[in-house]
Order: C-alpha cells, then structure tokens, then sequence
C-alpha cells in the first residue's frame, strides 16, 4: 500500500504542513512565492517538524508580526523584502533567522514614527531597517546566533599550549568572530543599534560583556567597565556601531531588550532618550 511507502507519508506530513499554513497563516502563505506555496522549502519543513508544537505556535506569533508589517509599511514593501528568504529557507537556523528580523521589526514598529525594512548602506550591503525615534532616524541590524555548547567553558582565551581539552573555548571568542564584520551592515555617520538574539545555556550577558569590552569584564559586577584591545568596541571599524542590544522573544512571543550597551568609541552616540525609551518599552 502506498501508506507503508516512507516517501509517500513523509508528501503527506508535508501537506498537511501546507494546508495548515495556509489556513492559520494566510499572510506568510501569500507572501511565499508559487514553487514554495506548492512545495514548502527544506528548512521550513524541518523546522516545523523538529517540535511540531511549538514550532506552529511561532509561526502563528509570525503571522501576527506580518499582519503588523504590512499594516504599517505595505504588503508591497513587505513581501518584496521577505519573499525570496522565505521561499528558500534550506536549514532550521536559517528559519529563526529571519523568524527574529521579522519580530524585531514588527516590534520596533510600533513606537517608531516611520519604518522602512532593509534600507541600503551605500556598501553593497543593507540593514534590516531603520525607524524613527524622538525625530531621529535609526538603524537596526539583527542577528541571532545559538549557544549548542552543553559542555564547560572556558572564561578566558587560553594559550594554545595551555588548552585545556575537558571544556569549550570562550563563548565571548565566538560572539567576536561572528559579530566581528558586522560593521558593513550600517551606513557611515549614522546612529544606529546591532539588535542580537542569543540563546544560551550559560551567562549570555556576561559572555556580551567579554565580547564587546574584552575578557577581562567577565567578573565585573557594574556598568564600569575596562575597555581592552580585545574587546569589539575597540576595533576601529566598529567605531560605525552606536550600541549593542541582547533581544529576545519571550515565551508569550513578545520581544524585549533585557541589555543595551554603548559604544564608548561610537562617532555617534546613542542618545539616552533613546536608551530609556528602548530599556523601558515592553512590546506586544
């Protein structure tokens, strides 16, 4: 029988994930293109059936988020911005990806002024939007990176010949590699906020704290901190930086910004306004 075929059950669990999708999230159905409408990319596939459950409600959480958008910025603007990543997602992290851009944006909607999604830099690049806050344009780049260590961590960068085999390498010497670059992602002369979503089984703020002031603020118990030549705020590139903001959405699906930290060395500061107003907002 064609039921006992593990092809033929795994076309119907992936139908049954598009007939769901289109009936309890028209919006994200209608803005996939028509080959992903008739055949679901790879990495939306796998990441709807990696926890079916809660997978669906996030996606239903998107859908919300969508609506938002494209209340606020326009089904054209919206779809032209997402339609080509949605359709060709080809892994589950490249999903939660764009699953967090899209909760940042939605949420940075609804007390800016203005919002226009991934403006372009002038460096062949883009960020993912910029808004207006207190009459001043601001641009946001998000980023999101998993914590898949269960093991011990090292605190600080050990010499090679010292390395110690039993633990992890410092989970700050991964957040710099990562992030290091991202600089490219802002215009020149512009304020603006790196938004970063990391999931982590250790102390995520200290491990931001490492990477953005350098290892030596692992222990620091205040705001006061030192910062060294290791630390991302002192490459001279990322003088282009404003500040860094850890998000992340809540279990209800609401975004909020737990730390924001400034650049020291930014060309243009953060303004405290806008530091107050972010730190204090709690978003639907």
């Amino acid at each position: 029988m064609l039921c006992n075929n593990p092809k033929y059950v795994q076309i119907m669990n992936e139908c049954d994930l598009k007939v769901w999708i289109e009936e309890n999230c028209p919006q994200f159905y209608g803005i996939l293109n028509a080959k992903a409408r008739k055949e679901l990319p790879n990495g939306l596939v796998e990441y709807l059936e990696s926890n079916p459950e809660i997978r669906r409600d996030q996606l239903s959480s998107i859908e919300k988020y969508l609506v938002y958008l494209v209340n606020i910025c326009g089904l054209k603007m919206v779809a032209n911005n997402y339609r080509r990543d949605l359709s060709s997602v080809n892994s589950e992290n490249q999903v939660s990806e764009l699953f967090c851009e899209i909760a940042l944006c939605a949420s940075i909607g609804e007390y800016s002024q203005n919002l226009e999604l991934r403006p372009t830099t002038g460096k062949g690049t883009h960020s993912d939007c910029v808004f207006n806050m207190i009459g001043l344009n601001i641009y946001g780049e998000v980023k999101r990176y998993a914590d898949p260590s269960h093991n011990n961590r090292s605190i600080y960068r050990a010499p090679f010949c010292n390395k110690p085999k039993d633990s992890a390498r410092p989970r700050s010497m991964d957040i710099r590699s990562k992030l290091h670059n991202v600089h490219r992602q802002f215009p020149d002369g512009t304020l603006n906020i790196l938004f970063v979503f990391h999931t982590s089984y250790g102390d995520t703020e200290k491990y931001f704290i490492q990477a953005l002031f350098g290892d030596s603020n692992f222990y620091q118990t205040d705001s006061n901190y030192t910062l060294e030549d290791d630390g991302l705020f002192s490459i001279y590139e990322w003088q282009n930086i404003s500040a860094c903001c850890l998000s992340r959405v809540n279990s209800d699906s609401k975004v909020d910004f737990p730390f924001l930290w400034k650049n020291p060395h930014a060309s243009t500061e953060l303004p405290e306004t806008v530091y107050n107003e972010l730190m204090n907002s709690k978003h639907n």
